[in-house]
């Protein structure tokens, strides 16, 4: 079921660090006394204030970065449009209301799947509460961490494999002006992170022009793979890595947590109607 985790994933942590945390205190204390305040009445229908500072909340990270570059940025007149927004969303929900478009089936299935939204936001919320990673985690992984490389490589590429040995030869003796270019390929500056780990493991081993011992087979091809570039960047101290490290750390215990789910659910496609993703 892992292939069930992404699509459930990215669509609950989009909204869920930044909605569902903003202006949390004013509801809990509405809650407390049971108020209801009134923001705005439009056509008679009264808005709470808690739809007001929903909508601020849930474009409070987008006005927090705008104030950090743009002096010019005004927080009233951001609180004003936000006010506008809602009042002009309820005139046209009424007129959507008036035209009887909210017993449509569309209107009824986006309602649906938005409800069943909401509470994976919360429950990946609570997930991520629940989720403690300790100093000495961050340490551990900090220490384990090698200094980030980057490459630019020389690829050769062929789908017989004693075609890739000869080309390798051929470029060892020197006589690379005898080999074809039609399938040779210059990369851009590529991390060791976004390189397959296999593939890591023999190019950190190698100098600038030092071709691989041997042709490696990736992609449906026989690669010989020459290093043609290296950087190596130092590694940041660890103040300056550790609450990145700790992001990361909850993030892949969230995806435990997620596949431990899925893993642990009963799920049955219909495969006339869908197909199912590959596990």
């Amino acid at each position: 079921m892992k292939n069930l985790i992404p699509i459930v994933y990215f669509g609950i942590l989009l909204a869920a660090t930044s909605t569902l945390q903003a202006e949390q205190k004013p509801f809990e204390s509405r809650e407390k006394t049971g108020e209801q305040e009134v923001f705005v009445t439009v056509n008679g229908t009264p808005l709470a204030m808690n739809l007001y500072q929903f909508l601020l909340g849930s474009r409070q990270q987008d006005s927090t970065e705008r104030q950090s570059f743009d002096n010019s940025f005004d927080a009233e007149l951001h609180r004003q449009q936000a006010a506008k927004d809602l009042v002009m969303t309820e005139l046209l929900a009424q007129q959507a209301t008036q035209l009887g478009m909210q017993e449509s089936e569309l209107v009824k299935v986006e309602m649906a799947m938005a409800e069943k939204t909401l509470l994976a936001q919360l429950y990946v919320r609570k997930l991520m509460d629940s989720i403690d990673i300790g100093e000495a985690e961050i340490r551990q992984y900090y220490d384990q961490q090698n200094e980030q490389a980057m490459y630019r490589f020389m690829i050769w590429r062929t789908s017989d494999e004693d075609h890739a040995v000869e080309i390798l030869n051929t470029l060892k003796a020197g006589k690379g002006a005898d080999i074809s270019d039609q399938d040779i390929i210059e990369t851009p500056w590529l991390r060791d992170a976004d390189i397959a780990p296999e593939v890591n493991d023999i190019v950190r081993q190698m100098g600038v022009n030092d071709f691989a011992e041997k042709p490696v087979f990736q992609d449906g091809f026989w690669k010989v793979i020459q290093v043609i570039d290296r950087q190596t960047m130092a590694r940041q101290s660890y103040e300056e890595e550790r609450e990145m490290i700790r992001a990361e750390l909850a993030s892949v215990k969230l995806d435990e947590k997620l596949e431990e789910l899925a893993e642990g659910a009963s799920i049955v496609f219909n495969d006339v109607h869908v197909t199912q993703p590959v596990k």
